[in-house]
């Protein structure tokens, strides 16, 4: 289906972090925002009602936190795919479970705007030739 983007739902509880996200996803002719959420539960009731292609997801989050968002989508939504974001210090034990439960990628914070462009354009290229098919 031309002109259809990658469906994005992001989910931080910083709004500076979302603020540097929606930019990068805003400026891609790949993907488009479909909404955005602050905690775990959140997300979680977004993902059910938005049905984005693509969740990214901060892991340290008040509420529920992104690891315990993860395996809920997973368990609901097996098809939606799912980056996480971290910060970097101590986090390795997180992201390598985040890994373990499905993600398809852990992006440091502060995110780098070109690791996340190539997220988006890995995403785009997978989204259209599944629908293709």
């Amino acid at each position: 289906m031309p002109g259809k983007k990658l469906a994005v739902l992001l989910v931080d509880d910083s709004r500076t972090v979302l603020s540097q996200i929606e930019k990068v996803v805003e400026a891609s002719e790949e993907a488009e925002i479909v909404g955005t959420a602050s905690n775990g539960a959140e997300a979680i009731q977004k993902a059910s009602e938005l049905k984005p292609d693509l969740v990214i997801l901060d892991i340290v989050m008040p509420d529920i936190d992104g690891l315990a968002a993860l395996r809920v989508l997973q368990a609901k939504q097996p098809e939606i795919r799912v980056a996480m974001l971290s910060s970097v210090g101590g986090m390795a034990s997180k992201a390598e479970e985040a890994f373990r439960l499905g993600a398809v990628q852990v992006l440091g914070k502060p995110v780098d705007d070109e690791t996340l462009r190539a997220l988006l354009t890995q995403e785009f290229e997978r989204s259209t030739s599944q629908s293709g098919n």
